[in-house]
């Protein structure tokens, strides 16, 4: 059941209360990283320049807001300034003086432009922890090359791995590279934080899309060292399992997942479909993924039977990872997200938005709260100026 307002953790339980970040990131990856450690209680102010980041525009917009900008920036406090203009800088450094960590996704001929490289910012504050996020690594042929989400995962060979077998190379359907290279940096300022605590010094923690990118791809890399052919896309199922993927139903698609021979003989028994077991094309796991169109419509017979939500409850409770396809919007009316408290109420009236997910920790039961919506530009700045 969800907790009564009086059982929300409180923000000066959060286990990063006390902490400041200036947040001089735009877009969506530095950003997140920000809301993650705001999420955990820092006072985080986001430093913006006067015209705004770039995500406040990004479709659909919410006046000087927007879906993304909700999402990647509530809970922090905003404030623009021209780091061109000497009083705006000056007000920067006094910010930088009293803050623990600095965050920013510039590249590094910009850093150096204006004089926030690292080494200049921890020279007079060796206590400073300095998080930068860029698109490719900050050393190298390519990092001053420009990056984003969709052109990192065509890089590192993700978007060669998404889609059908004979399709084209897909994006991702969400951001995955701008979300885990957030929650990397997040990590680790954290793990800096740990180390400061300790020994009072700061650090550099430094990630990047590329590296995520990298890393995600990781089975592929290793795969392709053990058996010597070249990655490819397998579409909703997996080169590794089976049967792994999506599956007709009588009135929708239905995702089942079977990663070994016991799954998958509760599958055929839940199915009334235990000849399947004995059956020679299908009696080992690497059986089956070499025979998995031929097992599909033999499974999809079966599940002609009943509705994908019928099965989904089925499988599941007879210990078959198995669910439907949904929305994201169907997370809305979710009883398990309901349950786990995982959509957070959005505290501003003024928007259609009214409920955001938590980040997906919990500490002692707790879900970390919104405290405050995403900042309108300026809103904590000097009065009247933009």
């Amino acid at each position: 059941m969800s907790k009564s307002p009086s059982e929300k953790i409180k923000s000066t339980e959060l286990p990063l209360a006390g902490v400041r970040v200036l947040d001089a990131t735009s877009n969506i990856a530095g950003p997140f990283s920000g809301a993650i450690l705001a999420d955990l209680g820092a006072t985080v102010i986001k430093i913006e320049t006067p015209h705004g980041d770039p995500t406040r525009s990004m479709a659909p917009v919410d006046g000087d807001r927007s879906a993304y900008f909700h999402v990647v920036n509530r809970n922090k406090l905003a404030v623009s300034i021209d780091l061109k203009n000497d009083s705006d800088r000056g007000r920067l450094e006094e910010m930088l003086d009293e803050c623990d960590v600095f965050l920013t996704n510039f590249l590094p001929p910009r850093l150096e432009a204006l004089h926030l490289t690292p080494a200049e910012l921890m020279k007079k504050r060796p206590s400073l922890i300095f998080g930068n996020l860029s698109s490719y690594g900050v050393e190298g042929p390519d990092a001053s090359i420009p990056g984003y989400d969709a052109t990192v995962q065509a890089r590192t060979g993700i978007m060669h791995l998404t889609g059908e077998f004979n399709g084209p190379p897909v994006r991702a359907g969400v951001s995955v590279l701008d979300i885990g290279s957030g929650m990397w940096l997040a990590i680790g300022i954290l793990a800096a934080l740990v180390k400061r605590n300790e020994s009072g010094e700061g650090s550099i923690v430094e990630t990047s899309l590329f590296e995520t990118g990298a890393l995600f791809v990781s089975y592929h890399l290793s795969a392709n060292e053990l058996h010597g052919k070249p990655s490819v896309r397998s579409g909703s199922g997996h080169p590794t399992f089976g049967p792994y993927g999506l599956f007709e139903t009588m009135d929708g698609t239905l995702c089942l997942g079977v990663g070994n021979d016991n799954i998958f003989s509760k599958l055929c028994h839940l199915i009334d479909r235990t000849d399947l077991i004995l059956d020679p094309r299908f009696i080992s796991n690497s059986d089956r993924v070499a025979h998995s169109q031929v097992l599909k419509a033999e499974i999809e017979l079966a599940l002609a039977r009943e509705s994908a939500i019928y099965w989904a409850e089925h499988l599941g409770n007879g210990g078959v990872p198995a669910d439907r396809v949904a929305l994201p919007e169907d997370l809305h009316h979710d009883l398990q997200a309901k349950a786990m408290d995982l959509l957070l109420p959005y505290p501003d009236k003024t928007t259609p938005v009214t409920e955001l997910p938590g980040i997906p920790v919990r500490f002692n039961g707790k879900r970390p709260p919104i405290r405050m919506p995403a900042p309108h530009l300026n809103e904590h700045g000097i009065p009247g100026k933009s």
